[in-house]
């Protein structure tokens, strides 16, 4: 048998241990309250809210279509991904400050980018608030905005013979 001590010591471990595993499990059902609809709805609304930001002329590239993700601790979920594409502008630099304005408002963490060469590549990415992740893509060639709505509790597999994409 264990010494009073030792057997307390034991018991607040396990608490802890267990509480611990309580705040991870609710930390990452962020999303959780959403459902199907409305985290496919959530992330139309982003995509298209960012778009307008810069204008018209935007089409339709691919989604929104239903994704897999993690929702912490091996536990599977589904997202929705939707992308739009478009010519490019000519100021590049000032309608990729205008979305990082527009998703920092949103409440989005945000990271600017930009590739090397003659004609550099501008971009803005995107993590938090109404989404999982976004991405706007200043090309000179074209402009594309994308996003993931947050992940939710779903079964990939069934929903997608069930076609509920």
């Amino acid at each position: 048998m264990k010494p009073p001590r030792a057997k307390a010591v034991s018991v607040l471990r396990t608490t802890g241990a267990v509480l611990l595993a309580v705040a991870v499990l609710t930390g990452c059902s962020e999303g959780s309250g959403m459902n199907t609809k409305e985290a496919k709805q959530s992330i139309v609304t982003f995509v298209e809210g960012s778009t307008d930001v810069v204008g018209d002329g935007w089409e339709v590239s691919d989604g929104p279509g239903l994704g897999k993700c993690g929702r912490g601790l091996g536990q599977e979920g589904v997202q929705y991904v939707y992308a739009k594409v478009r010519s490019a502008s000519a100021d590049p630099k000032a309608d990729v400050e205008a979305v990082e304005q527009h998703w920092k408002e949103l409440g989005v963490t945000t990271e600017r980018y930009q590739t090397g060469g003659e004609d550099p590549i501008l971009g803005v990415r995107g993590r938090g608030g109404p989404v999982s992740s976004s991405d706007f893509r200043a090309d000179p060639r074209g402009y594309t905005i994308d996003g993931s709505s947050q992940c939710i509790a779903g079964d990939f597999e069934k929903m997608s013979l069930d076609s509920q994409e």
